[in-house]
Formats: structure tokens, C-alpha cells, sequence
């Protein structure tokens, strides 16, 4: 609303410049003289360029509060694919073979994952002995990112890797304990879900070809991704934040942990298989397998749209600002005049 106090500042600086005026012309002389001798203003057109100044200011002040015209209703749907991601927080995925940790290698390739992604619910369950949901889904891609940072080894208790934990946490995070059915979609339409797992693939337990065929029966299509090395590395064990010494086993032998790739290409038969190496990383090839499982429309919101006007009456202030600018206050002299005040300065001059 301050724009509007440029109009009425104006009017006030113009007025104030006027009675200066008369001030002045009092100070000089009689009025009735004065104005004989200033035959060349025009002060009725001092005043209407003042005007169009005034004009031109309130026009812009109404242009820049954003006038709209018009009200339409318009229909958003939003369509996307619901993505769990299941990541493995077990001991192993401290191993370093892929710098700078298998854990956080991975949470750095889904945080790139979700900033490629459009329109696609994400959800987010952290398993090791056990799948736990941490993230429902929800198309907040910023709150998704706050659980992956957070996601660590100590949030889930169980040690081991049990991948069929993770579908069956992944299913409850999906909403898929039997046939693809949602209110939000088109009748007649199926809903596309998918659960990525990544892993590193090591002591897995659970039944893997049962977990499959409870994925394949709710209709989630099951993706892998398989993150470390085939020569492996040590796993580091840390206190109190400190790393101190590295894990072994009973017999006192260092552990050296490797990628097992053999389940993970197991449990995605149906769907897709990435590689996250020290080097590269396909897990970018995730959208397009995406898109493969289809889309569907989860919401639809409807909002009114205006029309903007604001460039009416900006178009007008500038059109009044050029009027003012060729007005002129001042009167032409006449040919007569202009000789005789060229005699008196020579005249002067001598």
C-alpha cells in the first residue's frame, strides 16, 4: 500500500514548489509586474505537467499492486510413480570401498535420485535385521531428504541384512498388501509402485523368492541396487563417534566385506538391477525404468486463475510521463523579440 503514497507525495512537492515560486516572485517585485515581465511562462501548462507527473506516479503504484481480472477454475492433476526406497543401515554399509562409505555413497546417489524426479511420491524404509518404515510417502522431496541425512546404522536395532524384511516394510510403506487399488486414481486404472532396494547385499537372510512373489502379487515392481566393491573392505567400528578398531569375527580374523551381487539380481527377476561403484553409478537410470512401470494421476487440486492487468495502467503512466515530458512552460519568442534581445547583449557588450 505504500505505492499509493507516491501520488499524494508528489502533489505536496509540487505545491510547495509552487508557493516557493510566489515567495520568490513577491521578494522580486510587485506581482502584476512580475508577471508582464515573465511573458515567456506558461504557468497553467506548469501545472498540467504537474498533473500528468501526478497521473503517470498513481497509475505506476496501481500497476506494481498487480491488478488481475477474470476468474477461472482450473484443474492441476498430479501424475508420478510411488517410489519407496529401502536402504540398508546394516554394519557393512561402513565399509569404505566406495568412498566416502557405502552408506553414505548411497544416500548421496538417492538424494541426486529424487532431485531428478517429477511428480513422483517417495518414500523412504531403513532396514537391517529388520525393515522399519521411516518416511511415508509424500511428495515433499525436502522432508524426504531430512530422513535420508538422518538415516543411520543405530536406527535399527537388528544387526544382519534381511532384504525380505525390507519388501514387506516397503509394501506396508506402499500401501500394498494386495491388488493395486486407490481412490486417487482413474477408475479402472492401475496404480504403478515400486520399491527400490540398496544393499550391499551381504549376509542376507530371509526367503527371497517368497519376498518376490508377495512384491509380484501387490503389483510392485521390485528394483535393485547393489553398492560396494567385489574386492571389498574392512568395516570400521566406531564409539562415541570415534573410529577404534575394525570388525572381526568370533576367531579374532579381521572381517573383509564384499558385494554380493547374486541376491539382488534374485530378488529384481521381474524388474531392473543398478551397480553404485567407486567410479560410477547407474542408479541414474532410475527415472527411466520409472517411466517404463507407467504413471498415474494420485490428485487433482483446483485453483482460480486470474488474467494479470497490471500493464494497462503501467502503459498508461508512461504514455502520461512522455505528454509531460513534451509539454513545454515556456512560450517561443517571436522573431522581433529574439533580434532585439540579441541588440541589447551587443550593446551590453560594447
Amino acid at each position: 500500500m505504500w505505492t499509493l503514497l507516491l501520488a499524494p507525495a508528489a502533489v505536496g512537492a509540487y505545491a510547495w514548489a509552487a508557493r516557493q515560486r510566489r515567495a520568490d516572485r513577491e521578494r522580486f517585485g510587485h506581482p502584476a509586474t512580475v508577471r508582464q515581465l515573465a511573458t515567456a511562462l506558461r504557468p497553467r501548462r506548469r501545472t498540467w505537467k504537474a498533473g500528468l507527473v501526478v497521473g503517470a506516479l498513481l497509475l505506476g503504484a496501481v500497476a506494481l499492486m498487480g491488478p488481475r481480472w477474470g476468474t477461472e477454475v482450473r484443474t492441476v492433476e498430479r501424475r508420478g510413480v510411488d517410489l519407496v526406497v529401502a536402504l540398508d543401515v546394516s554394519a557393512s554399509m561402513r565399509a569404505q570401498d566406495v568412498p566416502p562409505s557405502r552408506l553414505r555413497r548411497a544416500k548421496n546417489e538417492v538424494r541426486t535420485l529424487v532431485g531428478d524426479l517429477s511428480g513422483d511420491r517417495v518414500g523412504l524404509v531403513l532396514f537391517a535385521g529388520q525393515g522399519v518404515v521411516q518416511s511415508p510417502l509424500t511428495t515433499d522431496y525436502g522432508a524426504f531428504r531430512l530422513f535420508l541425512d538422518a538415516a543411520a546404522p543405530d536406527q535399527v536395532s537388528a544387526p544382519g541384512t534381511d532384504m525380505s524384511a525390507a519388501v514387506d516394510a516397503g509394501l506396508q510403506a506402499l500401501g500394498a498388501t494386495g491388488p493395486a487399488e486407490d481412490t486417487t486414481t482413474a477408475p479402472g486404472e492401475p496404480r504403478p509402485r515400486a520399491l527400490l532396494i540398496i544393499s550391499d547385499g551381504e549376509s542376507h537372510a530371509g526367503d527371497l523368492d517368497a519376498a518376490r512373489q508377495r512384491a509380484e502379487e501387490a503389483e510392485v515392481t521390485l528394483l535393485t541396487a547393489g553398492v560396494g566393491s567385489e574386492e571389498g573392505a574392512r568395516i570400521p567400528v566406531y564409539e562415541n563417534g570415534r573410529r577404534v578398531d575394525v570388525k572381526r569375527d568370533r576367531q579374532g580374523e579381521v572381517v573383509q566385506s564384499r558385494l554380493q551381487e547374486a541376491p539382488l539380481t534374485r530378488l529384481a527377476q521381474s524388474g531392473a538391477y543398478f551397480r553404485i561403484g567407486a567410479a560410477a553409478s547407474a542408479l541414474s537410470d532410475v527415472p527411466a525404468a520409472l517411466r517404463q512401470v507407467g504413471a498415474s494421476t494420485y490428485d487433482a487440486e483446483r485453483f482460480a486463475d486470474y488474467e494479470e492487468m497490471y500493464q494497462w495502467p503501467l502503459a498508461a503512466a508512461l504514455v502520461l510521463l512522455l505528454a509531460g515530458s513534451l509539454l513545454p512552460v515556456r512560450r517561443r519568442a517571436a522573431p522581433g523579440m529574439r533580434v532585439g534581445a540579441w541588440l541589447g547583449r551587443a550593446q551590453t557588450t560594447e
